[in-house]
């Protein structure tokens, strides 16, 4: 037996007519209808749902008999009836179990042990040495909200209308998702916020497969988190069960002389399954796909990047190195913006203004200096410049200092740009950016890794 959404049967000019009639009352964007042709009908059906069926003649003059479903009352769906326990109670497994779930990004690791702490590091194996460590705790233990909106993580008895209960919800994927929260708090010192403790918002919601694992993290703000996490516990509750869409089957019965299905049904169908018919990838060709991906981007040299192709690209290489087209990035937050040979910096801009720290300032001889001492080799890959005497860090007493990596991306476009930051030890940063402007330039960086371009000839 087939099945097929009303939208996808516009071509047939089927249904539109007596839905518009029958169902103009009922039908909104979150009712849903799918078509069944079973062929004949069984016995005395049609004659039992008489007031329900409606007849249908196609463009080919095919005749059918279409079954509409009973009209539902949006306010009874809404109704639940529950006496059971408090989701804090159903979640008390998960936050007292000692479980932990990993996050693994470029340059951190995020550990969420749950209840008990989120913890960002950074581990790495130093030649001949023990392994170094950067850690911060974003939140140790955790909290109960306690504004009136997370009331519900509450409620042991509900009888009535689930409109009437405000649940807390998070807009995902096109959906508004409720969420239970905890608070994971007194994490490591922020200095950007005189030393207050890191702060973490840690939002489960329910997937009847999810195992804890971190759907999404950001800074939500300076030194606080979100993080938000699936949970197949939450499912038992019906506040935080997504609502599903009742579909709505409307079966249509071939009347004598007329195929099971319309042809034109038939043909779109075949139409259909040809357009989204694809081989499922095994997790082993998606893996290797992702390797070669990455060998790509990492192994750009001078084989792929190409002389300046115009007058206006020369410009704009000129114009980058003279620090007056910087490249801005960044995702969440924080912001980034790189003027080459001036400054590298991160920003947040709002309606209440802007915060702005300077990560560091361009001199050429610091430069020069650190390049020498750290005997950096020159890369056809990419060039590594430091930048030193930005803001005064509180936890250190210093300036903040950056290692900027300009890094060739030939797949980004000509004003594309990836900016990423870490934080390898305090207020010491590395600020990758990655960029297709960089790539014609790396050929002409020097012993001391500083990019050039030939003077176009008179």
């Amino acid at each position: 037996m087939e099945n097929v959404d009303l939208a996808r049967l516009t071509a047939l000019n089927i249904l539109s007519y007596f839905l518009a009639v029958s169902y103009a009352s009922i039908i909104s964007d979150n009712v849903l209808f799918q078509l069944q042709f079973p062929g004949s009908s069984s016995s005395g059906e049609l004659e039992e749902f008489a007031n329900n069926v409606l007849p249908m003649t196609t463009a080919d003059h095919e005749q059918y008999q279409c079954l509409l479903p009973p009209e539902r009352d949006p306010q009874l769906e809404d109704l639940i009836t529950y006496d059971g326990p408090a989701a804090i109670k159903i979640m008390e497994p998960v936050l007292k179990g000692g479980t932990c779930t990993l996050r693994v990004e470029t340059y951190w690791t995020y550990e969420l042990c749950h209840g008990m702490h989120l913890r960002q590091f950074h581990e790495e194996k130093l030649p001949g040495k023990d392994t170094k460590k950067q850690e911060y705790f974003l939140g140790k233990s955790y909290s109960l909200p306690q504004d009136e909106q997370f009331a519900s993580q509450n409620i042991t008895k509900i009888h009535g209308s689930v409109k009437d209960i405000k649940v807390p919800t998070i807009y995902l994927d096109g959906k508004d998702i409720p969420y239970f929260e905890v608070i994971m708090s007194n994490g490591t010192p922020c200095d950007l916020r005189d030393n207050e403790p890191r702060q973490t918002r840690v939002k489960y919601i329910c997937e009847k497969n999810g195992r804890g694992d971190i759907y999404s993290f950001k800074e939500t703000s300076t030194c606080e988190y979100e993080v938000i996490l699936f949970s197949s516990h939450l499912c038992s509750h019906p506040l935080y069960r997504l609502k599903e869409s009742p579909v709505n089957m409307i079966r249509c019965y071939a009347m004598d002389g007329s195929p099971a299905q319309p042809l034109a049904y038939e043909a779109l169908m075949r139409k259909d399954s040809i357009h989204q018919y694809t081989v499922p990838k095994k997790p082993q060709q998606v893996q290797e796909e992702e390797e070669e991906d990455s060998r790509t981007v990492q192994s750009v040299d001078r084989a792929t990047r190409g002389p300046v192709s115009s007058l206006a690209d020369d410009q704009l290489l000129k114009d980058f190195l003279r620090g007056e087209y910087c490249l801005h990035g960044g995702q969440g937050w924080w912001k980034f913006e790189f003027c080459y040979g001036k400054y590298a910096q991160q920003y947040h801009q709002d309606k209440s203004g802007k915060t702005l720290i300077l990560l560091g300032t361009w001199d050429e001889s610091l430069h020069k200096k650190w390049w020498a001492e750290a005997k950096r080799p020159k890369s056809p890959k990419q060039v590594t410049h430091f930048y030193s005497d930005g803001d005064v860090c509180d936890m250190t007493g210093k300036p903040r200092q950056v290692q900027v990596k300009l890094k060739c991306k030939a797949s980004l476009g000509q004003h594309a740009v990836t900016i990423y930051l870490v934080e390898p030890a305090t207020c010491e940063y590395i600020l990758g950016v990655e960029a297709s402007i960089i790539c014609p330039l790396l050929d002409s960086a020097d012993e001391f890794g500083l990019l050039h371009i030939e003077e176009s000839k008179p």
